[in-house]
């Protein structure tokens, strides 16, 4: 019983986490933001190797369903992170704040129809730690005023069984869903 009344402590008295990279224009440039402006994911991932690489070093193939797809996913998690404390606008507008997302990698938890179709004999029990890179610029009355760039990787140590495909990936979504509304609120304030 004394681990468990523990547990909500630990997960209290872990040190916040910020972006990978993060700046902001100048003193206030997000200051007063009211209204937000969620743009539709852009896709800048990397070519792949020429071949099958079994340590994960180098991007792995994904097909361009799946990289639109995941674009889509992220530009609704974003939309529904910025939809709880900000108001949504359909288009930029003047004192709109507007989030442009950009996935710089995508890497799947398990074997896409990509790695089967580079490596016929991989087994779909195959598990990789998966995740995704982005870089969000920010913008308001056409004066870009911070960007962002992270990278999140799982982690096989976390104790989370990877059952879903993009599992890792849909995880970095949801965080960045949480820590962008966060940093536009107070600049510097994002944890993981």
């Amino acid at each position: 019983m004394r681990t468990l009344w523990m547990l909500p402590l630990t997960l209290l008295a872990m040190p916040a986490l910020s972006f990978d990279k993060a700046s902001v224009a100048q003193s206030g440039a997000l200051s007063g933001v009211t209204s937000v402006y969620v743009a539709p994911a852009a896709l800048a991932l990397p070519e792949p190797s020429s071949r099958f690489d079994r340590r994960g070093d180098q991007p792995r193939a994904v097909t361009d369903s799946d990289a639109q797809a995941k674009a889509e996913e992220l530009t609704a998690a974003l939309r529904r992170g910025f939809d709880k404390n900000f108001s949504l606008a359909d288009a930029p507008g003047p004192g709109v704040l507007v989030v442009e997302p950009t996935l710089l990698r995508l890497e799947s938890s398990r074997p896409t129809m990509a790695d089967y179709q580079r490596e016929s004999g991989l087994s779909f029990e195959s598990v990789y730690a998966g995740g995704a890179a982005v870089r969000v610029t920010l913008s308001r009355d056409g004066n870009n005023v911070g960007q962002i760039e992270d990278r999140y990787t799982g982690n096989f140590g976390d104790g989370t069984p990877r059952i879903g495909i993009w599992q890792d990936t849909d995880r970095a979504f949801s965080m960045w869903a949480r820590q962008l509304p966060a940093f536009v609120e107070q600049p510097g304030t994002a944890r993981r």
